[in-house]
């Protein structure tokens, strides 16, 4: 989270995610199908958990806990 501050971490987050969409829609003008696009982002996001994590396995368990997360809200969104 940035500087423990639950708000400020929230709108980096959809920064972020608004750059991985701008960077699909870019990638997509190329050709590049939306299935590799999606597989390549995961693995850009296992790079970057396993740097945080210090190794590729805890950097699947970083994004083990990251779905999680997802899935939570998802399953709110759908009750």
């Amino acid at each position: 989270m940035t500087g423990n501050d639950e708000d400020l971490s929230m709108e980096a987050i959809e920064k972020v995610r608004t750059l991985g969409r701008s960077l699909a829609a870019k990638a997509q003008s190329y050709g590049v199908s939306y299935e590799d696009i999606t597989i390549g982002l995961g693995y850009a996001a296992f790079d970057l958990a396993s740097d945080l994590a210090g190794s590729r396995r805890g950097g699947v368990e970083w994004l083990r806990g990251v779905l999680d997360v997802i899935e939570q809200q998802v399953r709110i969104e759908t009750h």
